[in-house]
């Protein structure tokens, strides 16, 4: 088996299952009427990460079927149901393409819009429906948590040192004079804007 694709997905599959539990916990505080913008935003995260958790999903599937292990296999025969039912929705990778990741359009960039691309997609229209989705997704994270307990500590291990480091280095980076790196551009601009008698302004500082 080659373990190390097996830990990659694994950490994928936690990433994504985890941010979405914790999205789904904390969406229920926010005011709608109070929050509206927060609230559809989070949503729209929400949606973008399911979608991705179906294509890790697919990225397992071909893993499987090219090891010769009947661990593996089992574990994909169990969750294929919970997958398909998933897939059932099929509003969410035409939400996720078409309105959030590349606005109305489609792969040659020609105009289509979201509301026209969704017409006649399943979306979950209750609160059951909508509790269900999600409880399909908690499943298949406690399945790949249970089935693969060690390989998914030793990868969270490594790749948390990863982005420790990473992190680390970030926050030591220099500060940058925001205005002084972007004036330059801001001139060009607004010489721009001169040259063809724009009458308004923009990108004045602060």
């Amino acid at each position: 088996m080659e373990i190390e694709k097996l830990k990659q997905i694994l950490f994928n599959v936690n990433h994504l299952c985890s941010h979405i539990s914790c999205s789904r916990t904390q969406i229920k505080k926010i005011d709608f009427g109070e929050h509206k913008q927060i609230y559809t935003d989070i949503e729209r995260l929400l949606t973008i990460y399911v979608c991705s958790l179906l294509d890790e999903l697919v990225v397992f599937e071909k893993f499987v079927h090219k090891q010769d292990n009947f661990y593996l296999s089992d574990t994909l025969y169990v969750i294929v149901p919970l997958i398909d039912y998933l897939k059932q929705f099929d509003s969410l990778k035409v939400k996720r393409n078409k309105l959030l990741a590349h606005l109305n359009r489609d792969q040659s960039k020609t105009f289509n819009p979201w509301w026209k691309a969704l017409d006649g997609k399943r979306f979950s229209t209750t609160i059951q429906e909508d509790r269900m989705l999600f409880s399909t997704i908690k499943c298949i994270h406690d399945i790949f948590k249970k089935r693969f307990a060690k390989e998914l500590k030793e990868v969270l291990e490594e790749f948390n040192k990863e982005i420790d480091i990473y992190e680390k280095k970030i926050m030591e980076m220099p500060s940058v004079d925001t205005y002084k790196d972007i004036a330059p551009t801001i001139e060009e601009v607004q010489n721009r804007m001169k040259e063809r008698d724009f009458t308004f302004t923009i990108l004045s500082r602060m």
